[in-house]
């Protein structure tokens, strides 16, 4: 019977690895934390301004006579209403790039503001490609055919397997919109299981 090993040990071990690989590979060390500190210093520059945004917003006032306001800017639909003659309520919503927005005004209610749909999750058909790591770096070509707000469904292959994947799109912490990171699952080409992770785009 094999001898279970401690998580204590494991993490141990980890750690041990940890810090071989940066005695051994300084530079490349260096150059992964840097990496991580920069993307660790855009996030939270985006959460900053987010806020800034969502207290400008909260503080601004409509025109008069203007009862709501719709603002799509890039991945987000900002939508401002007049609750009292002196309160002005706000809402900001996450549009992911397979999403739309459609405001629709009804015939027999002239008076009333157009009324705002966004579609933030359901099936579409995106292909895309990008390079996922199994055992080894490998080219994959994919398709994406459902969607949830930033995250995904695709089917996608490989020179050594085939199967299905997650993605999530990574604008909320870099200023890539188009980017996003994925996990695969799959089968070889003589029937083995194979997993993988690696990043992805649409094309």
């Amino acid at each position: 019977m094999p001898k279970r090993v401690s998580p204590v040990i494991r993490i141990l071990s980890g750690l041990k690895s940890i810090a071989g690989f940066l005695v051994r590979y300084p530079k490349e060390a260096a150059i992964i934390l840097l990496s991580l500190l920069l993307i660790f210093m855009n996030w939270r520059l985006k959460m900053e301004q987010r806020k800034s945004q969502d207290l400008g917003a909260k503080a601004a006032t409509l025109p008069p006579g203007t009862k709501e306001v719709v603002t799509v800017y890039r991945d987000r639909v900002i939508t401002q209403w007049r609750d009292s003659p002196t309160k002005v309520e706000y809402r900001d919503r996450y549009l992911p790039p397979e999403g739309h927005v459609e405001l629709i005004a009804k015939e027999n209610q002239p008076n009333q503001a157009p009324e705002v749909r966004i579609t933030d999750h359901g099936f579409t058909f995106r292909p895309g490609g990008g390079m996922v790591y199994s055992e080894r770096l490998l080219l994959e070509a994919d398709a994406k055919f459902a969607y949830w707000r930033r995250y995904g469904v695709l089917i996608g292959i490989t020179q050594d397997f085939g199967g299905l994947g997650l993605s999530r799109h990574v604008d909320d912490f870099l200023p890539f919109h188009n980017l996003e990171v994925q996990g695969d699952a799959g089968l070889s080409w003589q029937g083995h299981l194979r997993l993988a992770i690696g990043l992805r785009t649409n094309f």
